[in-house]
């Protein structure tokens, strides 16, 4: 029988005191006489007995979803923003599944999860699909929805075609339109990855989603972060799938809608947040009916916030899914 085991990196931690970015590295555990996993030319996983019996959905489009859960209780969906799988949710599986029903996934793109050539398929709205596909899969009816900045956008695009499914709405690093300002920054991400640049793209990625004092006082962790997504990675980043991601980015468009969600609803933003600056999220938060806001306002509140001050970022986040009325109105 397979287990999927937690164990903490040991490599160089934040200065905050976390591990690096990808949290949490997750370890197998295989029964005797199973077969391990094996890489294909290329550095792709090749499909194994092991790999058949892992945790898939079958959602529409064809697509297949792997997704993991930890803990039991209520049930809390976590979507992660682009080109990032279900382990950068790593500081967060810990402290979320003593109390919930957690459920990570690797967004269509990512991961183990399957990545279309075409880069168009690629929608938040899409990926709402595949995610309430997951919950479908699992029997699921109601959900928490927390989402990290694509990710927020496909809980936004969620709360909208579903609102009967949605306990409560947590957008993280969000945004409702993209303007000209942001498509010019997800484009610094989008040309490297489409020249087949993946390094290139990691290293203007890091610059917007990291905080300055941690990309200067952390050169070693920064090098991890890129070691554990890039080289050491057997589901590593590709070409069509980073585009697929930086096409949803550039396409999203909720905020006329907004008003729509009927949620209760948490909108949060880092005062170092470079990529997605707070401004797009105070917009969010008073375009949503009862909409709350917090903004984390920290030298390390960066658009990875969750995990650069990742002990307050979950207790705040975890006071507003237990009911607390977390941050302050805007609308």
């Amino acid at each position: 029988m397979r287990r999927i085991v937690p164990v903490f990196a040991t490599g160089p931690i934040f200065a905050t005191g976390l591990v690096f970015a990808t949290g949490l590295v997750f370890a197998t555990r295989t029964a005797p006489g199973s077969r391990t996993l094996r890489t294909a030319r290329g550095g792709r996983p090749r499909e194994t007995e092991e790999m058949l019996a892992m945790p898939f959905a079958e959602v529409p489009d064809g697509i297949r979803i792997y997704y993991e859960e930890h803990g039991t209780g209520e049930p809390v969906l976590l979507l992660m923003g682009t080109g990032a799988d279900h382990t950068f949710w790593g500081p967060q599986i810990g402290p979320y599944s003593e109390r919930y029903r957690t459920i990570v996934l690797d967004s269509r793109g990512t991961g183990r999860s399957s990545r279309p050539s075409d880069p168009t398929t690629c929608t938040a709205a899409a990926l709402g699909r595949d995610a309430l596909g997951v919950l479908d899969h699992l029997g699921i009816e109601q959900a928490h929805i927390g989402g990290l900045s694509l990710g927020s956008a496909v809980a936004q695009e969620i709360a909208l075609a579903s609102p009967e499914r949605v306990l409560s709405l947590a957008l993280h690093g969000t945004w409702g339109r993209s303007d000209e300002w942001f498509i010019r920054a997800i484009d610094t991400l989008e040309v490297p990855a489409e020249q087949g640049d993946i390094q290139r793209y990691m290293y203007w990625a890091l610059m917007w989603v990291l905080s300055p004092r941690f990309l200067a006082e952390q050169p070693e962790a920064v090098a991890d972060i890129v070691r554990t997504y890039l080289d050491e990675n057997p589901y590593p980043p590709s070409r069509e799938g980073i585009m697929g991601h930086t096409h949803a980015d550039k396409l999203h468009d909720t905020l006329d809608r907004l008003p729509q969600i009927q949620a209760r609803t948490l909108v949060t933003a880092g005062s170092m947040d470079w990529l997605v600056p707070p401004r797009y999220g105070e917009q969010v938060a008073r375009a949503i009916p009862g909409a709350r806001y917090h903004l984390f306002d920290d030298d390390f509140a960066s658009h990875c916030a969750c995990v650069e001050m990742a002990d307050e970022w979950n207790r705040i986040t975890l006071a507003f899914l237990a009911g607390k009325d977390i941050g302050v109105p805007l609308g």
